[in-house]
């Protein structure tokens, strides 16, 4: 068995991303010898690259952008890497593994590219505490900052706790909707509009579509691998392990699947939702061609 393998029963698969479905409609591989893959396979973040860097289209007004996302497992009490964090999908702490996802956003062809990730291993963290009065008074909730007019247009400087004393950054308050304001840092000072920064920040639902479609067409949530592949690293980590997880590879995997996806949707004039679609058109098509469960009346 190799990773083409089960990237393909990844690929065509519609609803269920199970190893055991896997065995159960494979002829030539059994559970058994899928766990041995997982177990022994190396699946690298790299590959995504190798994989992207001959399709990628650069643009000198292009985005490199990093979002990170939570693959809920609130059902799995036995996943290693799972921890109680908060996801923006659900809007609370659920149990799940953080992944870091990066892509690259050529705005002139309205296209992007997933281009790396890493497995984000760590606690919830608290909300962000931030600094705009130059040490005169202690760090306080980004969202409880007040703004003034000027502020509200072009940004003020700030500084993170956590971050070295004379690092500055400076801040936007963007408001996404009536029930969403989002806090954009840069380093870029020379910005200094916030309408400007909205329309940038207007990329990152890109990502955002990213992580939609992989957890809905390759199964990023599905897997249920439990225990750890000791020694073999399946993605870097924020905080180094001592090992790596089993549960990984079936992330790459799927990474790899969306690549794929996103390449042949490309290709075909078409979305990733109506490849994987017309695989059921197909079925459908067949099954009235040559049913197999036909229908009678007595």
């Amino acid at each position: 068995m190799t990773c083409l393998d089960y990237c393909q029963y990844l690929l065509v698969s519609q609803i269920n991303y199970t190893l055991t479905n896997f065995a159960d409609h494979s002829h030539e591989f059994s559970h058994d010898k899928i766990n041995r893959f997982l177990k022994g396979e190396k699946i690298t973040p790299r590959l995504i690259w190798e994989n992207v860097k001959s399709q990628l289209i650069t643009s000198e007004s292009g985005y490199l952008i990093f979002d990170d996302t939570v693959l809920d497992k609130n059902f799995s009490d036995r996943i290693e890497l799972v921890r109680r964090q908060y996801s923006g999908n659900a809007k609370k702490v659920i149990k799940g593994i953080g992944v870091v996802t990066c892509i690259y956003v050529n705005p002139a062809i309205d296209q992007f590219w997933l281009i790396d990730y890493r497995v984000y291993d760590c606690p919830l963290k608290n909300n962000r505490q931030v600094d705009d009065a130059s040490d005169l008074q202690s760090y306080q909730r980004v969202d409880s900052l007040e703004w003034n007019n000027e502020e509200l247009d072009q940004g003020k400087i700030i500084k993170i706790k956590g971050f070295p004393k004379e690092h500055k950054v400076k801040l936007f308050r963007v408001e996404v909707s009536t029930h969403r304001t989002d806090y954009v840092v840069t380093n870029d000072f020379t910005q200094d509009s916030t309408e400007a920064t909205h329309q940038t920040c207007g990329f990152r639902w890109k990502i955002e579509q990213l992580h939609r479609e992989g957890k809905q067409l390759t199964g990023w949530e599905k897997c249920q691998c439990r225990k750890a592949r000791i020694q073999r690293n399946a993605a870097r980590t924020r905080r180094p392990p001592q090992g790596g997880w089993e549960a990984l590879l079936p992330l790459g995997c799927s990474l790899l699947v969306w690549v794929r996806l996103k390449y042949l949707a490309i290709a075909n004039n078409s979305t990733v939702y109506q490849l994987k679609n017309d695989l059921l058109d197909r079925y459908l098509i067949q099954q009235l061609k040559n049913p197999s469960l036909k229908m009678a009346l007595a």
